[in-house]
């Protein structure tokens, strides 16, 4: 356990425990639970950047890394659609590829095979975590500040919905495009 694993492995910590507390927290409550959710993101840029620059890169970081990814992901987006701030119509997509595709990589990685993130799958993190982070201020804003809320906030913030569900569904096809070989392979040894 190097550093960047220990970055990894609290994120899955904080992606399991902290958004709940958006659920029936006050509001000292759920802007902590923001600081922490928003330093667990600045860890996930952190650890890679660290693993790569001191050649700490390790097989189980690049299962820790985006395992962390997506339990934050998905956790914070079903307590974000639990809230009623997003449709759950809007989650199922993003939450299927996410299992899906995770699914995949442990079936690859029993077979001593680990496919590494390609830059589709970095850049639609980048934008969940983007309209994580605009979907968590429009909660705050309608639940302590309402006086504050504007259509056109709701405007952006269905505007980064739509880039995210465009970008995960994509990130997926290129996952299934560039690991067919795998998947049939598995597929055929089952």
């Amino acid at each position: 356990m190097n550093i960047p694993n220990t970055l990894s492995l609290l994120r899955i910590i904080v992606a399991l425990s902290v958004p709940f507390f958006l659920i029936g927290g006050s509001f000292k409550m759920r802007i902590a639970a923001g600081i922490i959710c928003f330093m667990a993101v600045l860890t996930d840029w952190f650890d890679g950047w660290y693993a790569r620059k001191f050649n700490a890169v390790t097989k189980i970081g690049k299962i820790l890394d985006p395992l962390a990814d997506k339990t934050f992901v998905i956790v914070v987006f079903s307590v974000l659609a639990y809230l009623e701030v997003l449709s759950f119509w809007w989650v199922i997509p993003i939450i299927l590829r996410e299992v899906v595709i995770t699914a995949y990589r442990f079936v690859f990685l029993a077979r001593n095979i680990v496919v590494a993130a390609v830059k589709s799958g970095k850049i639609k993190t980048a934008m969940q975590m983007l309209t994580i982070g605009i979907a968590y201020l429009l909660f705050m804003l309608s639940k302590d500040y309402p006086e504050l809320m504007y259509n056109a906030y709701w405007t952006i913030l269905y505007i980064a919905l739509s880039i995210t569900v465009i970008l995960t569904v994509h990130s997926g096809y290129v996952f299934f495009r560039n690991n067919w070989r795998l998947v049939k392979r598995i597929h055929n040894l089952t």
